[in-house]
């Protein structure tokens, strides 16, 4: 049971995650942005203590848009890994890239904003994070040793 075979169990189980992962953040996002800008939900993370700025809703909000895109195309990827499709790895590559640098993004965002993006209330989005970050760097091993499409 080793990463180094993109075919493995613990390969198809973070592949699996990722995917999952991806459902919830299409689900999520696709309800947040499709409903009216005056109706739409707080965002559901600890704001920092005066409150989330209009320029940064404005850029989650925005983040949120090419996350709804990139969450489609990650499952996407995740029926063609399965099916072992000669295509898989550049988008795997890409996918995988936006998924770390949305997640690295959104992080600095929101510690700069002034919002405990490192601490406790984010620990459910830091932790989930961690098996894509491990599939990351598997894939691109993957992907440079050529064992995938």
């Amino acid at each position: 049971m080793s990463l180094s075979d993109p075919y493995s169990i613990a390969s198809r189980a973070l592949v699996v995650w990722y995917g999952l992962f991806q459902a919830g953040h299409l689900a999520l996002n696709a309800r947040y942005q499709f409903v009216p800008f005056a109706d739409r939900p707080p965002l559901p993370f600890t704001p920092p203590t005066e409150g989330w700025l209009p320029q940064t809703i404005a850029f989650g909000s925005g983040m949120a848009v090419a996350d709804l895109f990139n969450a489609a195309l990650s499952l996407l990827l995740v029926v063609g890994y399965f099916r072992r499709a000669s295509w898989v790895g550049w988008l795997g590559t890409v996918t995988l890239t936006i998924s770390v640098y949305a997640a690295l993004a959104f992080t600095w965002g929101a510690v700069a904003a002034g919002a405990p993006a490192l601490g406790l209330s984010y620990l459910w989005l830091n932790i989930a994070m961690i098996p894509i970050v491990v599939l990351f760097v598997a894939w691109s091993y993957w992907v440079t040793s050529r064992k995938l499409g």
